[in-house]
């Protein structure tokens, strides 16, 4: 399913602020203010805590997405915690806001939407880290892109994050992707066709991969 956006106008009167590239917005495990945050320029980061203190990536948020609505339907505590990873600018909204909004029929069925869209986000990081490799895992990551929704193609070419993004949603070294992308490179997984990350992906041979 795509990603359901929000826009300005539903948040009208709601204040707008200006926030810094790595500033942390949401602290895990911080009680709850009655705040949330839509994102009208930049994007943010979810992040959980492992259990050896290494912070996992669980989604990438940009323009038109929000983030801490929970704090909005009984969570006391925050589940994630939030940074920039750029400049970006936000409206603050606060229960108030909130309460309008909710008014709206249209906007509730985004606010569904969005909730059943992170939580299959969620459900895939989870099915991610159960594999017992960071092969596995990563393997897992790739042949779930959502470019393969929108292709029939056996072969797709989509731009992958970094190394040591990758490392972090699979919860590994930046070294240890190094080597194991440099394994799916020789191994003709991974094609590169350009200096800027872009790459070409073979479904049948990630599916190989995954169940070898």
């Amino acid at each position: 399913m795509s990603n359901p956006k929000f826009n300005s106008e539903d948040f009208q009167g709601a204040p707008e602020i200006s926030v810094k590239k790595g500033s942390c917005l949401i602290y895990r495990g911080e009680a709850s203010q009655k705040i949330a945050y839509f994102i009208v320029s930049g994007s943010v980061e979810v992040k959980t805590e492992c259990v050896d203190g290494t912070q996992l990536l669980l989604y990438k948020l940009g323009a038109g997405e929000l983030f801490g609505e929970l704090v909005f339907m009984g969570v006391t505590e925050r589940t994630a915690s939030v940074y920039a990873v750029e400049n970006a600018t936000l409206i603050k909204i606060n229960e108030n806001s909130w309460q309008k909004c909710m008014q709206n029929p249209a906007f509730l069925k985004k606010v569904y939407d969005i909730l059943l869209h992170r939580f299959i986000e969620t459900t895939e990081v989870v099915n991610r880290l159960g594999q017992s490799t960071v092969l596995h895992r990563l393997c897992i990551y790739l042949v779930s892109l959502p470019e393969w929704r929108q292709s029939d193609a056996d072969v797709i070419r989509v731009t992958l994050p970094s190394n040591a993004k990758l490392a972090t949603m699979v919860n590994c070294t930046r070294e240890r992707m190094s080597a194991v992308m440099r394994h799916f490179y020789k191994s003709g997984v991974i094609e590169k066709v350009g200096s800027d990350g872009e790459v070409l992906l073979s479904h049948s041979r990630l599916l190989e991969m995954t169940t070898g």
